[in-house]
């Protein structure tokens, strides 16, 4: 038997297919280049279920976020739209006012609500108190877990009200965030 490694067939969608899914972003996209990053634009009800998710709760949460990635061409390296439709709760972890650490098990509640065309795209979690900044663990954690140029990472302080965005294995800003309607999808109920 010979080993050879074969990159993952990952779901990317056409830019092309933005004019209808998404009109607003396919407008922006004209006006910013490629190397202007990565646009994210997130479903209302998506961002909704992680602000109530996390609440005002004094201890870090966090959990998964699912989605589409538009792309330029047929490789992530092109990937130029994300689009978070779901979040993911993490219901098993262990946390404090300072760290958090999820079970595997939220991995497996997100493959089970993949839909077509869907992928894990990324993470949220909280620094209740703290701030809305990717710190050195979880820099460390987008590397790690999340290293595509379509990986997100997304931190909120609920209690002073912040949130910030980063993009890739470099945590780097997006180039836009913008919260959307849900969208049609194939497969959507």
């Amino acid at each position: 038997m010979r080993w050879t490694e074969q990159a993952a067939e990952l779901p990317l969608q056409p830019l092309a297919a933005l004019a209808t899914r998404l009109p607003a972003i396919d407008a922006l996209l004209g006006e910013l280049a490629p190397a202007d990053g990565v646009v994210i634009a997130v479903d209302t009800a998506a961002a909704d279920d992680v602000l109530r998710h996390l609440g005002s709760h004094g201890e870090e949460r966090g959990g998964l976020l699912l989605g589409e990635v538009y792309a330029d061409g047929a490789t992530v390296g092109g990937s130029r739209v994300v689009h978070v439709t779901q979040a993911i709760a993490a219901t098993d972890f262990a946390s404090s006012g300072v760290s958090l650490r999820m079970a595997s098990g939220v991995w497996e509640e997100a493959r089970s609500r993949l839909r077509p065309a869907e992928l894990v795209v990324g993470w949220y979690h909280s620094h209740p108190g703290l701030g809305a900044f990717f710190s050195h663990t979880d820099r460390r954690t987008q590397r790690g877990f999340f290293p595509h140029a379509y990986s997100v990472g997304w931190v909120l302080d609920p209690q002073g009200g912040e949130s910030a965005w980063f993009v890739g294995p470099d945590s780097a800003p997006p180039a836009r965030v913008l919260t959307v309607p849900a969208a049609p999808c194939e497969g959507r109920p």
